[in-house]
């Protein structure tokens, strides 16, 4: 007698057979490694020292990096809304490798609140949200934010949240790499001798996900980031008494809030001209041949020098998605390295590099270029004896979305 139970099972066994390419064992061991997470889906910052293409931001805060060879997780159907994420953990590196998603809720994309104040600073670029019944004071080289005196208070002082700007210079080891949270342990090394294990205390903050080194101090903390020559030092100092909700609530959403931005005064990010001009570069006419690459999985193709060799690989350098070397032979060491970036193109000197907008930074003789092309910002870095064909190299990248 026909059993229709066991043929839909023999049905949906063979389909997943074939589909996963594996024994039947096989399937069973591999799919138990099988988990599911929920939160918020966001794209990844060109600063962020995560690797893969996107993070989830879970229920607890925590910060997840994500990657997926059979989704787009970049779709506007699931980027920035409350979505569960089914996948595995890669050991190796540490990122999520999702095989399905699904959409929770669809989160407003409207995120402003009747409460809460908007402040930029371009003297000391940053942004930040704060509530309205704070007050405010700038002071050049800091801003002081103060708390309300509480109802039936008549003495004592207010909760108040600082934010001070000040210089520590750090020369990384190896400038090709993305040095924030090595910078933030030289500066604790050097700055904060009595704080212990501070290596435990590193968190990311913001929309931008920037890595922070965060020091709790009883009722009190310190936050301090690092941007190119720069420390950002945020503190909540308890007041007499502290109120619990304000640290709890007003200076975490200060932290959630906190970006940076380009500056207008004359101080500059790391020597980097920050301004609105634009330098158009005249490219350069070189007397070598070009050949064409593609990439089918990222969806460009760009062009690098015929005598040249290149290679790609899975990204060593944190914040990239994806990695290729140029090199002169088969087996010598990198003249220029190419890495793709998900987020916004970084302060620096403004460039125009053929049709695209770039970003030049220089780090003695290394230099960075870098370039937006549809979803990706693509770093091209190496000596500063190669700008002239990293030049023609940023301005042949082009889309081959839907080509």
């Amino acid at each position: 007698m026909f059993n229709k139970k066991i043929f839909i099972f023999s049905v949906t066994l063979v389909s997943s057979f074939l589909f996963y390419g594996c024994s039947v064992g096989g399937f069973f061991k591999d799919d138990a490694d099988l988990t599911t997470k929920v939160g918020i889906l966001n794209d990844k910052s060109s600063e962020s020292s995560y690797g893969g293409t996107h993070v989830l931001i879970d229920e607890k805060n925590n910060t997840i990096p994500l990657r997926s060879l059979v989704l787009n997780l970049g779709s506007s159907e699931y980027l920035n809304n409350k979505v569960q994420i089914m996948g595995f953990m890669n050991t190796k590196d540490d990122i999520f490798e999702v095989s399905g998603v699904s959409v929770m809720e669809i989160l407003s994309k409207d995120k402003s609140d009747k409460n809460l104040i908007s402040y930029k600073n371009t003297d000391l670029g940053l942004e930040i949200n704060y509530p309205n019944n704070w007050e405010l004071e700038d002071l050049k080289d800091s801003i002081l934010l103060t708390a309300p005196t509480l109802k039936n208070e008549t003495s004592g002082k207010p909760d108040s949240v600082s934010i001070m700007q000040t210089s520590f210079v750090f020369n990384p080891v190896a400038p090709n790499k993305d040095s924030t949270k090595d910078a933030l342990a030289s500066y604790a090394k050097e700055k904060l001798q009595n704080v212990e294990q501070y290596h435990e205390n590193f968190q990311q903050i913001g929309e931008d996900h920037l890595m922070a080194l965060r020091i709790p101090r009883d009722i009190n903390e310190d936050v301090y980031l690092y941007r190119n020559g720069l420390i950002y030092q945020i503190s909540f100092v308890g007041g007499n008494p502290p109120f619990s909700e304000n640290k709890k609530i007003v200076y975490n959403n200060i932290l959630s809030s906190f970006k940076f931005t380009g500056f207008t005064s004359d101080i500059a990010d790391s020597g980097d001209d920050d301004d609105d001009s634009v330098s158009e570069e005249t490219l350069p006419i070189l007397d070598m041949k070009f050949s064409v690459f593609e990439s089918l999985p990222f969806k460009f193709k760009g062009e690098y020098p015929a005598q040249w060799y290149y290679s790609g690989a899975k990204a060593s350098m944190e914040g990239s998605s994806y990695h290729y070397s140029f090199t002169e032979t088969a087996d010598s060491e990198e003249l220029v390295g190419l890495d793709l970036l998900t987020g916004e193109l970084p302060s620096g000197k403004k460039l125009k590099i053929g049709a695209l907008e770039g970003i030049e930074i220089d780090s003695g003789d290394q230099v960075n270029l870098y370039v937006k092309v549809d979803k990706y910002i693509f770093l091209l870095s190496g000596n500063k004896q190669y700008r002239d064909i990293m030049l023609l190299m940023s301005s042949k990248i082009s889309s081959t979305q839907g080509a």
